[in-house]
């Protein structure tokens, strides 16, 4: 009867051990998950906000001459130019993409030629899963005040940027994009733009041949 005991209780405490090394294992997989997909969320993020380019063209088939920033800048939403490592002499060296959340899902869509809505780009347009159980996504935009004489007020920063019908062509000098989760994280990622000069906009655009394209 004692050894029956001694035997059980054994039993017991190993049956307890293995549920906590169980939880502790099904734990560490679940942050080694988020933190793969933090990297890459990172990854991207870090790609196109610190390259972020203000990119300048207008539409060929119009007979308007104006001429229209390729940034959409919302508190919810971003559309904008950025610079990338040419792969190829046909996709170029900038990429027009935008943050998408559908669904709880983040996505980067993107396409290697300039456009007005999605459906221009039609084949040429790729979409990149960025994060899943997202809640919300928010930007903030940093914008210079040339106007106030104290240099601590004329750092600005906006919930909603300049879009394509206003005449402003430069972008953000600084993006702030903050990601809320399902489960209540919160990251922040804070990435000054490449920077916008006075000499180049990386415009205007001109398209490939018909039998380069």
């Amino acid at each position: 009867m004692i050894a029956a005991s001694i035997l059980a209780m054994i039993a017991a405490g190993l049956f307890v051990y293995s549920q906590n090394v169980s939880r502790s294992w099904q734990q560490i997989i679940r942050e080694r998950n988020r933190m793969i997909e933090l990297m890459n969320l990172d990854r991207t993020i870090d790609a196109v906000l610190a390259n972020a380019v203000p990119f300048i063209w207008r539409d060929d088939g119009s007979d308007a001459k104006e001429t229209y920033p390729f940034i959409v800048a919302d508190p919810g939403g971003l559309r904008i130019a950025y610079l990338h490592p040419i792969h190829d002499n046909i996709e170029g060296g900038i990429r027009f993409a935008e943050f998408i959340l559908e669904n709880g899902e983040l996505y980067l869509q993107y396409s290697d030629r300039p456009f007005y809505d999605w459906n221009q780009a039609a084949e040429r347009t790729q979409r990149v899963l960025l994060a899943e159980g997202i809640a919300e996504l928010r930007f903030l935009y940093l914008d210079w005040n040339d106007s106030d004489d104290d240099w601590q007020n004329r750092a600005l920063w906006l919930d909603q940027w300049e879009t394509s019908d206003s005449e402003r062509t430069d972008i953000p000098l600084a993006i702030a994009m903050t990601v809320v989760w399902q489960d209540d994280r919160t990251h922040t990622w804070f990435r000054r733009t490449l920077g916008n000069s006075f000499r180049e906009r990386y415009g205007k655009w001109n398209p490939l041949d018909e039998d380069k394209r």
